[in-house]
């Protein structure tokens, strides 16, 4: 009797993890800058690497405010950022970017180190 009590509520939190892990948890797959729309001002995110053998530029302060990226397809784009971005990016395997295409300029509002 009391093991059927908590089947229902196990069963209920193992879906939800379930859900959580399959669609909601960061993932480190690099997406595309051809799905970007240059004219679209939709802040979206992208998990790119960094190409750190660019030039990454910086404020007075030593603050990064630019830098190139790349997605799956080795596609390399100009990142420019709203506000300065961490320094742990420059040992990061993969980042996700949120922000949009503006001409051939990716402009990012926030930046994650997803690995």
């Amino acid at each position: 009797m009391k093991l059927s009590k908590l089947f229902l509520p196990a069963m209920v939190v193992t879906v939800l993890l379930l859900i959580y892990f399959l669609y909601f948890a960061p993932s480190a797959e690099l997406g595309l800058f051809s799905k970007f729309s240059s004219d679209s001002e939709v802040n979206q995110r992208i998990n790119v690497v960094m190409v750190k053998s660019k030039r990454i530029g910086k404020d007075s302060k030593g603050e990064i405010l630019s830098f190139y990226a790349k997605d799956k397809n080795n596609v390399e784009v100009k990142i420019s950022l709203h506000e300065p971005a961490s320094k742990e990016i420059l040992v990061a395997e993969v980042i996700e970017l949120l922000g949009h295409m503006h001409g051939t300029d990716f402009v990012v509002s926030r930046v994650t180190v997803i690995k």
